[in-house]
Formats: C-alpha cells, sequence, structure tokens
C-alpha cells in the first residue's frame, strides 16, 4: 500500500505555490518556472521508486505459539531485522483478536541499520479463555525523502493460546481449608484393610472367614487366607457439560456473570492439581450430544498439560447432552473401580429423568457424585421471602416446584448410590475437593 505523506504537501507547498505566483508575476522567468512542477514529480517518482524497491528489505519474525493466563498481561516478542542492513524508522501495527487488550495498537521502533535484530515485546492482555490466531503483522516504512510511506503486511501464523486463571479460586481454596483446618490439601496417609489384593498367606487366628481363599485351601490341604492391601493410586475423572445446558450465566468471582462452563473447567484443573498431590490418577471428558474429548487418567505434569489442552478450547454449544452416549462411552473405557464427578445442570425435568435411567450403568462399579448450581429462586414456599403481592406468591410457587423437583431428584439418585450436590454462589470448587477429599479419607473406592 502507497501512502503519501505530510512531507509531499510541504513540498508542493514550497514549490509550485511560488512557482505559480512567479508565473503570473514574472513573465520573463516563465521559460524556467515551466520547469518546476516535472522536476517535483520526478523527484517524487524517484523516491516512489527507490522506497518500492527497498519495501523488501525487512524481515519479520513472530513464535508460532503463545500461551497466556486470562487477565493477566502478557507479552508477545517480535523480532525485526534490517535484510540489507540499512537504517530505518518504521511503524509496526498488531491486528490482535478481538479479545486482547492492548495499550496501544501501534508502536514506532527504529532499526540498528547492522546485522543486530530488534526485538520488540508487544504488551497485550487475553480477556476471553479459548485459542486465537494472529493473523498478520503490518510495517509502514517511510521513503529516502520521507515523500511516501509503504505499508506492507507480514502473514503471521501465531496461535494464541489462552488458559483459564486460577489464582482466585486457589485463594478461595487456600482461605476454605484454613478456616476448617481439619486436613490439608496434600497427600494423607490411609488406613484400613484396602480393597487391592497384594498376595496369598497361610491362615491365621483371628482372620476373616470371608477372606480365605478355598480354591487354594482345597489345593494346598491347609486354610489360605487373602491379604489386601489399601490402593495407592485411584482414578479419578471430572466429565463437564459443554452443551447448551453449560452456557447459563452464574455469578463470577469479578462480579457479574460467566456461563456455568467457566467454573466447571477452572474446576476441573483445580481438581487435577489436588488429585497428583494425593497421588491419583486425574482425567477429563467434555461432552454434549456426543463426547468431545476424553483423557484417560494419568499423573504427571505433562499429563495435566493434556487435560488443560483440552479443556482451554471448549465453550458452550446448542445441542442437548446425551448421557445414555456418554454412559455407554463411559462403561466400554473404564475397567476400573473409579470416581466420576458429572458437572451438568440437571433442573430440566427430562434431562433429569434421561440421567437417572443412564447414571445405572455405571453406578454398579463406580463411585458417582453429580454437582448442579444452584437454580436462582429454587427454595421452599415462604422459605426466602415474605409475600407481598400476588406475583410475589406465583414466584414462590414456581420456586417450590422447582425445589420439590430437585428434591426427587436427589432421592432416586441417592438409592442408586449417587450424591447430588447443589452449588450456591462460587462454592463448586470447594465443594467438590471437599467431596473427594472426604472420599479419600473414608476409603469408599
Amino acid at each position: 500500500m502507497i501512502i503519501p505523506a505530510p512531507a509531499i504537501l510541504r513540498l508542493v507547498a514550497a514549490t509550485l505555490l511560488p512557482a505559480a505566483l512567479l508565473y503570473a508575476m514574472a513573465p520573463q522567468l516563465r521559460p524556467l518556472l515551466v520547469m518546476v512542477p516535472p522536476l517535483v514529480g520526478l523527484v517524487a517518482l524517484a523516491d516512489l521508486l527507490a522506497a518500492l524497491r527497498r519495501r523488501n528489505g525487512i524481515s519479520l519474525t513472530v513464535p508460532g505459539k503463545l500461551s497466556l493466563i486470562c487477565g493477566r498481561p502478557a507479552e508477545l516478542p517480535i523480532t525485526i531485522r534490517s535484510i540489507d542492513g540499512a537504517h530505518r524508522e518504521l511503524l509496526v501495527g498488531l491486528a490482535l483478536p478481538r479479545w486482547f487488550e492492548a495499550p496501544f495498537r501501534e508502536s514506532l521502533v527504529s532499526l540498528p541499520g547492522t546485522d543486530q535484530a530488534l526485538l520488540l515485546n508487544w504488551p497485550l492482555t487475553g480477556t476471553r479463555r479459548g485459542s486465537f490466531r494472529l493473523t498478520h503483522c503490518d510495517l509502514r516504512v517511510n521513503s529516502l525523502f520521507r515523500l511516501w510511506q509503504i505499508q506492507t503486511r507480514h502473514a503471521t501464523t501465531t496461535e494464541l493460546r489462552v488458559y483459564p486463571n486460577l489464582r482466585v479460586e486457589r485463594r478461595r481454596l487456600a482461605a476454605l481449608f484454613l478456616e476448617r483446618n481439619d486436613r490439608q490439601v496434600r497427600a494423607q496417609r490411609q488406613r484400613g484393610q484396602g480393597r487391592e489384593f497384594d498376595k496369598l498367606r497361610q491362615y491365621q487366628p483371628g482372620d476373616s472367614l470371608g477372606d480365605i481363599h478355598w480354591k487354594a485351601t482345597a489345593k494346598r490341604g491347609q486354610l489360605i487366607t487373602k491379604e489386601f492391601q489399601i490402593e495407592r493410586t485411584q482414578e479419578v475423572y471430572l466429565l463437564l457439560d459443554s452443551s447448551r445446558l453449560s452456557g447459563r450465566p452464574v455469578p463470577s468471582a469479578g462480579g457479574g456473570n460467566e456461563p456455568f462452563l467457566e467454573q466447571s473447567i477452572r474446576t476441573a484443573l483445580l481438581l487435577g492439581s489436588v488429585a497428583q498431590r494425593q497421588g491419583d490418577l486425574f482425567g477429563v471428558a467434555a461432552f454434549g450430544s456426543r463426547v468431545q474429548g476424553f483423557v484417560r487418567a494419568k499423573s504427571g505434569k505433562p499429563h495435566f498439560g493434556h487435560c488443560r489442552d483440552l479443556l482451554y478450547t471448549i465453550q458452550p454449544g446448542e445441542d442437548t447432552p446425551d448421557f445414555g452416549e456418554l454412559a455407554s462411552f463411559l462403561a466400554a473405557r473404564l475397567r476400573r473401580r473409579a470416581l466420576l464427578i458429572f458437572i451438568t445442570p440437571l433442573d430440566e425435568q427430562a434431562l433429569a429423568e434421561e440421567f437417572v435411567r443412564a447414571i445405572r450403568i455405571l453406578a454398579r462399579r463406580h463411585l458417582i457424585c453429580v454437582a448442579m448450581p444452584q437454580p436462582a429462586g429454587a427454595v421452599p414456599l415462604f422459605g426466602d421471602a415474605p409475600v407481598q403481592e400476588l406475583d410475589d406468591l406465583y414466584r414462590q410457587l414456581a420456586g417450590h416446584i422447582s425445589w420439590h423437583q430437585l428434591r426427587e431428584l436427589q432421592q432416586s439418585l441417592r438409592l442408586q448410590g449417587v450424591r447430588l450436590f447443589l452449588v450456591k454462589d462460587e462454592r463448586l470448587s470447594a465443594d467438590l475437593i471437599s467431596h473427594y477429599l472426604d472420599v479419600k479419607r473414608r476409603q469408599l473406592l
């Protein structure tokens, strides 16, 4: 792109306007004054051609991937080098996606003119979780006489990864467990018999008859007892609903509302870090009308990165969750008893009934709990505020019906050994981590 610079207007004002006045006032100078416009045009044209020949003398390098934390400032390193070694000033413009904030959109820099490269650290802040693309970067260079500006566009393929910000959730958890003062989020010593088979040994007085291995007893001709040990590594799966239900607004930490999926993702990452400290295996899955992603339970820092890479790109969909499809998917892949934590709203009666039917496949083998946000106004009749108008009565009746349906759902799930949490405000992470630690302490797995 060729852009006339302000200097060309000053050149015209300093040459052509005086020449026009002299042409009118001094007829004897007209043969010389006629040559002024062509000379000015030749100078401008020569300056433009020289600038066009030198427009490709700049190379720009941007990293292929940049990881950021949502709401926290970061820097994008941009390396600019003069190929021909000429000293020049240029204006750098960055086309950031709409969910990014920067203190400026353009930056004026000066190339050193040697073989050294200029490193420009561009400050930016991601305001929304997800994966974004930086498609191009514009450079605007002045010509030799500064009569023209040549703007070139350099294509980039930089991926901007904005991960969830867990700082507020971690502070809230730290305050919670500090206030409770009964256990810390760290590995605890477990006691009890355990469920995992260890070895066979000779019967000793006091051993339970239920622990006798009758086939080995018949083979050896003496009583043989099975000895068990506590499971050192257990599997924990967090299953996130990313359907249309996950887009419902809930109160956020910074004020205002945010989709319920945001709290679910932060809870999944926090629970994964706690499970690793406890020595357990952690896995995640996202589902809607189909299973969108599944990471089998493992441990270690690289595995935590895989879980985070799956979760940070998930956005609320427009489909309806298919719990039967999810139950069949998990039943075919999870052979070992595990703790399954579902995060999904079940305040729609049809979906709640479908979930109760589908969960029977998994409840026979796994330990299951479900967490959902407390619906607004779902309280017993006359338990929230006094009735002053007729509309208040209808509103409380609707809330009572919703509350009664949730109570029936809790009872139906309790009969199958499934616990349902109704989470208020922003206690999703705290309630689920407390439940997980309670399961570890009581050795329910």
